[in-house]
């Protein structure tokens, strides 16, 4: 996550530093130095997504003893091994590092579909069929993720099987992928990114109700994974935080209204900085 953190920042120092001097070779450097910081980041969204789904060795359990409070953990970049099965986890393995695969393949779907949304570029065309070609190779990472996924939990459809109402989450992440292979007909410009969106949510909502009731799974037998229940603050925290949230929803629809407003339509005719 401090990656992550990192990387966001360096994205926004990229924007900002392209624009301090008008020459050819500085604004390549930036614009650079702004895509690399930008895949990097898509790689590590889904890195930790996997970390996430894979579970962490919870209170650091060495030959069967927690050597470390229930609640803590640490990882390495990466272990020897590689392995998402190893007794010493690391944050990439190659579980982890397929499903960053799969994120830049599908946020480069999106950002794609995005451009053709907001631009009459004439590189529209092109990138209606990278989106197709892309589109393809994400079918095939969502298939062979469903497999490896047995590899980590033996029974990953559990709360599927118990509450079928939730095939809605993969359903409607199917109706995303599948309405993507339409984008080179699409009559309207919205229709690609909006079904890619679907995609991306339903992805991450199938994800998270998947592992219902946990947040964090444990790889171990001896701490308990952390869940919703475990990790709740109290009576009084909750209502505090529940009061407030309401706030917030309110200042993020107004600040969501005040930026649909400013980029709305077209940005073709729009300069580097303008905004």
């Amino acid at each position: 996550l401090i990656m992550i953190l990192w990387l966001l920042i360096f994205r926004a120092i990229g924007l900002e530093m392209r624009g301090q001097v008008h020459n050819h070779m500085w604004e390549a450097i930036w614009d650079k130095a702004f895509g690399i910081a930008s895949l990097l980041l898509a790689l590590f969204f889904g890195i930790a997504l996997g970390n996430i789904v894979r579970g962490v060795n919870l209170g650091m359990v060495q030959n069967g003893v927690s050597t470390q409070e229930a609640h803590y953990f640490f990882l390495p970049l990466w272990n020897p091994t590689f392995s998402p099965q190893a007794n010493e986890l690391g944050i990439i393995d190659w579980f982890t590092l397929f499903l960053g695969i799969v994120s830049v393949v599908a946020l480069t779907i999106h950002g794609a579909n995005w451009i053709i949304y907001k631009t009459n570029s004439s590189l529209n065309p092109k990138l209606k069929n990278v989106v197709f070609k892309l589109n393809i190779v994400l079918l095939v990472l969502v298939f062979i993720s469903l497999q490896v996924w047995h590899f980590i939990e033996p029974k990953p459809f559990h709360n599927f099987v118990e509450n079928p109402i939730l095939w809605f989450f993969p359903l409607l992440t199917f109706v995303g992928i599948l309405g993507l292979f339409k984008v080179r007909s699409f009559q309207k410009d919205g229709y690609g990114f909006l079904f890619s969106t679907l995609f991306l949510v339903g992805g991450f909502a199938s994800t998270a109700v998947s592992i219902f009731p946990n947040v964090l799974p444990s790889t171990n037998k001896v701490n308990p994974s952390l869940t919703i229940y475990n990790t709740a603050a109290g009576e009084y925290g909750l209502n505090a935080g529940l009061s407030w949230f309401f706030i917030a929803l309110f200042l993020v629809i107004v600040y969501f209204i005040i930026q649909y407003r400013v980029f709305s339509g077209k940005m073709d005719d729009i300069g580097y900085g303008e905004h």
